[in-house]
């Protein structure tokens, strides 16, 4: 199975540091997953993503909704559904490795059925992250940024 390495690139920067550098521990929880798949392992590595994956969602989307709510950035609301939406693609699909899991145990599925949703969890991942880095977070990175250029400049200019 050929999974390509996601790369940080210029498309997913938003202008504010601690957004891209929580961002790219994100980018390294997905490769981790596609290594894992290509090595035949994506079933027992998603399985440990789906609680890291959570976590992160915890941690970030927490820091990224107080920095939207802190400067009144007009699309915090968007990013909350956004970020419901993350949490409801990781329940789901935690949801179809415990079925897929239990049918194999009772000889009804295979390791196969497994590894294949190991790979389509890891294109919705893929998926969700760079639409929502490159259009939403982009815009709240960029509007904190205005905003405080903004105030700098009216604090310079006294």
């Amino acid at each position: 199975m050929e999974i390509t390495r996601i790369e940080w690139t210029e498309e997913l920067k938003t202008s504010h540091a601690g957004l891209d550098n929580q961002h790219k521990e994100l980018l390294a929880m997905l490769n981790e997953l596609g290594e894992a798949i290509q090595q035949g392992q994506g079933a027992a590595t998603m399985k440990r993503i789906f609680a890291c994956a959570l976590s992160y969602a915890d941690w970030h989307f927490r820091y990224e909704e107080e920095l939207a709510a802190k400067y009144q950035c007009p699309i915090a609301e968007r990013n909350l559904r956004e970020h419901e939406a993350f949490r409801q693609l990781i329940a789901k699909f935690e949801q179809e490795y415990k079925a897929a899991r239990t049918a194999e145990l009772a000889g009804q599925g295979s390791s196969d059925t497994l590894e294949a949703l190991a790979v389509t969890f890891h294109k919705q991942l893929v998926d969700w992250t760079f639409n929502h880095i490159a259009v939403v977070d982009k815009q709240i990175g960029e509007y904190v940024s205005a905003v405080t250029a903004d105030k700098a400049k009216a604090v310079t200019a006294c």
